[in-house]
């Protein structure tokens, strides 16, 4: 009986080594035990803005389905490199198998570009880019000068091929933003009836967009309409016509469809938005981000997803190219 026992005992730790090794042997082999081992940083310009929410959300998508860590931090109500270098830092000290980085200054991020490159970290920027894109490895953004030139398209549609125009810029330095106007002032030549009075900066500021916009109309009452390069500025330009009792007599075109925004065209205050796709972008850019920490190399470095118009008589149809709140 006893050593009937022994034997039952060995055979059992026989049989629990081999499963055992069977597993480390599964464990081993897996893609997905490999890729749960991978950690993607991933930085954006500024955490709190929906666009960004929504980038968020496709990267925290992507990153389930391939099985990595996705580490995302960021800077919370303050756009500028300033507010994001913390971040980046803190990031690049984990040492993270693969880099996602939204800069907010093409210059001001190259050392971190050049920092992570130089600790063999894989760097994707999504969104906006550096100023020397040599050494990352992939990149995605939207199509801003295609999307300025439609903001142009819709505003001499708007005004009936005739009338004076003005971009409200953001940031001097961010690339999306120096893409946009290219597109927009690229494409006004093929309306010669519309007169352009140039552009300012809002700093991305709500309050100075207001500001702005009362000044400008003190220089230029017959002023016809704003191209507004972005969520923020957009917001200060229509507090700024509505102060002036100009609101909806003025045409303006916003970038983005936050809720504030689609709330604005809802109500008659924008003409159209100019819609990015933030979650296939962050989708994107998480896997551009694994593939390179396993040495895959993007089928195409530059990655420009179309644009989107939405006219307040479409809006219903487009409702999957809203951004999420937070």
């Amino acid at each position: 009986m006893m050593k009937f026992q022994v034997r039952g005992i060995r055979s059992a730790l026989l049989g629990g080594c081999c499963l055992a090794l069977v597993a480390g042997a599964a464990l081993i082999a897996s893609p997905q035990a490999k890729a749960q081992q991978a950690t993607i940083g991933f930085v954006p310009s500024i955490a709190s803005d929906p666009f960004f929410v929504s980038m968020q959300y496709g990267a925290q998508e992507e990153a389930k389905q391939l099985g990595v860590k996705l580490v995302w931090q960021g800077a919370m109500g303050v756009y500028s490199p300033t507010a994001q270098l913390p971040f980046v830092n803190a990031v690049l000290n984990q040492k993270p198998s693969g880099f996602v980085l939204v800069p907010t200054d093409g210059n001001a991020l190259m050392p971190s570009v050049n920092r992570a490159v130089s600790l063999k970290i894989p760097v994707v920027t999504a969104d906006t880019s550096v100023a020397d894109t040599t050494n990352i490895v992939g990149a995605v953004t939207g199509d801003n000068i295609g999307g300025g030139a439609l903001a142009a398209d819709l505003l001499n549609e708007a005004l009936g091929g005739k009338g004076e125009v003005y971009l409200m810029n953001g940031l001097p330095g961010t690339s999306t933003d120096l893409l946009r106007k290219q597109g927009f002032e690229g494409k006004l030549p093929s309306y010669p009836g519309l007169k352009y009075l140039g552009q300012q900066f809002s700093s991305d500021q709500p309050s100075h967009a207001a500001q702005v916009v009362r000044d400008l109309l003190l220089r230029y009452p017959h002023l016809g309409g704003v191209f507004c390069i972005d969520d923020e500025t957009a917001i200060g330009v229509i507090q700024g016509l509505r102060n002036a009792g100009k609101l909806g007599q003025v045409k303006v075109v916003a970038y983005d469809a936050e809720p504030g925004e689609v709330a604005a065209l809802k109500a008659g205050d924008l003409i159209g938005l100019i819609a990015q796709q933030p979650v296939l972008e962050g989708q994107m850019a998480v896997k551009m981000a694994y593939d390179a920490t396993k040495g895959i190399k993007p089928a195409q470095k530059n990655n420009i997803l179309p644009d989107i118009l939405i006219k307040r008589e479409t809006m219903d149809q487009q409702s999957q190219y809203f951004y999420r709140g937070q």
